[in-house]
């Protein structure tokens, strides 16, 4: 079974990281790459999803394990446990607000240089990092619902009492990666009678039934998820952002060509897509995670 579970250890000590992975892969856990940085993490995030994080709190470059395990607290919703050299009472009470499952300390080897005893570099204590993980994973909560998967959807070709007259030889659910969906919205593809072309009045298709979201890849098909929109977005991956009220688009390097007057998003497909006053915060705060803006 352990093998199913993928975890992403996010160490900047090379030799620590190497300890980590030896360790993991005897209990046969999947083990991502040397990860030694808060970018480094969200970009293998963004990639395949881990089932768990493993948190050092120094790392390279300007963020810390503390700002990861924020993130991976309120944004990717990723359980993880700090394994860390610093037990101090203030990092560990910070530590502490990230809702973090476990909180391990690196241990010290100890040596006697007359007339002290000093302590050199931080060692691990195997054994006591995967009995956190077997006690977490013990305790984990209810598995997501199934049609989000690590790199996958699975949607309905239509509302679910439309697909009950499709005949045996086709699919009523079909799967689609992540990186090849554009976006989520709350409309359906049905016209709204009423649409003003100016689009001052009303939206121009009607929204969708309660409890569905439509999501389209870039070939411009559609399918649907039988949970709203406000269910689905916890389970995304980081590069989905929600834009405005009724649309999340994917804002992956792969997809995204630009903003267009910080009002607008202009993805691969050429369309733009308005952002809402609302939520310019956030998306200005995730496209920083995936870009470099000099002069921002």
């Amino acid at each position: 079974m352990n093998n199913t579970i993928h975890i992403l250890a996010v160490e900047d000590d090379g030799i620590i990281y190497k300890d980590i992975k030896d360790a993991l892969k005897t209990e046969n856990f999947s083990v991502d790459g040397y990860t030694p940085s808060v970018v480094d993490a969200i970009a293998r995030i963004s990639k395949r999803r881990p089932d768990l994080v493993l948190l050092d709190i120094d790392l390279q470059g300007e963020h810390t394990g503390i700002d990861l395990g924020t993130l991976l607290m309120t944004e990717y919703k990723i359980p993880f446990i700090y394994v860390t050299d610093h037990g101090d009472n203030k990092t560990y009470f910070e530590a502490l607000k990230t809702q973090h499952q476990d909180f391990i300390e690196k241990e010290y080897q100890k040596e006697m240089k007359a007339p002290i005893v000093v302590e050199t570099k931080p060692e691990l204590q195997p054994k006591k990092i995967i009995r956190a993980i077997y006690n977490m994973l013990s305790r984990k909560p209810e598995q997501t619902k199934p049609y989000i998967t690590k790199k996958f959807v699975m949607g309905y070709v239509d509302y679910i009492k439309n697909t009950k007259s499709l005949g045996e030889d086709e699919l009523q659910q079909r799967t689609v990666e992540f990186k090849n969906i554009a976006y989520f919205t709350r409309f359906s593809t049905e016209l709204n009678p009423s649409y003003d072309k100016s689009g001052t009045k009303n939206n121009k298709y009607l929204r969708l039934k309660d409890n569905y979201t439509r999501y389209i890849d870039w070939e411009d098909n559609s399918l649907y998820i039988h949970d709203n929109m406000d269910q689905v977005i916890p389970h995304l991956p980081y590069n989905f952002v929600q834009i405005n009220d009724a649309m999340v688009v994917n804002i992956h390097p792969d997809e995204l060509k630009g903003t267009i007057n910080t009002s607008w998003l202009k993805l691969r497909d050429g369309e733009k897509y308005k952002i809402s006053r609302r939520y310019k915060k956030d998306v200005k705060e995730r496209i920083n995670h995936f870009y470099l803006r000099l002069g921002k």
